[in-house]
């Protein structure tokens, strides 16, 4: 009985040999392997060839640490820019402050748009296609205090309900209450002037909408038998201009 064990081992060996070395042209031909001869006669199938796991790859913690280290170093760099007087540190500091009070140039941007691709570049979408660029006074009314007066802007009144329109194009910066001039509206213009109108009633835009010439963007509403105040102001480089002289500037520049 053990003879023919033996036997049978020694045949099943040499099948084993002659099948590794005829199939080592093609390991990818068979799909699913037959059973061994080993496993047909009851015993454990031997395995040919080491196993080969999976290596931990070292790019990921390699990235991982690089990110670490500017991490790091930014937040050193901010906390020492903050800590001391360097003059290498001041020019930085200066340059990210001034950035960021700057007030960003959304009329000049929007005319830009406007002029290469001929559609306005807005985000609320104006409420008519008026095209005019006819330079008046916001609404029809007496100015009762002139710019002489504070330095800032005029006051105009109006003794009925009157709508009031932008002098120029431009890009709505502020929709809102004020301190100062209650229902206000701010408008860009890519000239780089700002036109600011208060004391209104009521508002008919909206924040980065952009607007045409004449376009009604506010209304006033005077209570019966009264007048109603308006403000108006023009501001270029943090300077107040008079409202009245500027608008003859520009009319005599078109």
């Amino acid at each position: 009985m053990n003879r023919n064990i033996d036997y049978v081992r020694k045949s099943i060996a040499q099948r084993k040999k002659h099948k590794v070395k005829s199939a080592g042209h093609d390991p990818t031909s068979r799909r699913i392997a037959p059973p061994q001869d080993e496993e047909m006669h009851g015993f454990p199938p031997i395995v040919t060839g080491g196993f080969r796991g999976k290596t931990p790859s070292k790019k990921r913690s390699s990235y991982l640490g690089v990110q670490v280290m500017c991490s790091v170093l930014l937040f050193t760099g901010l906390f020492v820019s903050q800590k001391t007087n360097l003059a290498i540190t001041a020019a930085p500091e200066t340059w990210v402050v001034n950035q960021l009070e700057e007030e960003f140039p959304f009329a000049s941007v929007t005319a830009w748009y406007n002029e290469r691709f001929g559609d306005p570049l807005q985000l609320v979408q104006s409420k008519d296609g008026n095209q005019s660029k006819e330079l008046a006074l916001p609404v029809n009314g007496t100015v009762t205090k002139p710019f002489q007066n504070h330095g800032r802007g005029i006051v105009m009144t109006t003794d009925g309900g009157s709508a009031v329109k932008a002098v120029k194009s431009g890009t709505v910066i502020f929709a809102g209450n004020d301190d100062q001039t209650n229902k206000t509206i701010i408008v860009q213009h890519k000239d780089g002037t700002n036109t600011i109108y208060g004391f209104l009633s009521s508002i008919n835009v909206h924040l980065y909408e952009h607007i045409e010439a004449q376009e009604a963007i506010a209304q006033l509403n005077p209570a019966e038998g009264e007048t109603k105040e308006f403000f108006f102001a023009v501001k270029k480089d943090e300077q107040y201009l008079d409202p009245i002289q500027a608008m003859k500037v520009d009319e005599g520049s078109d």
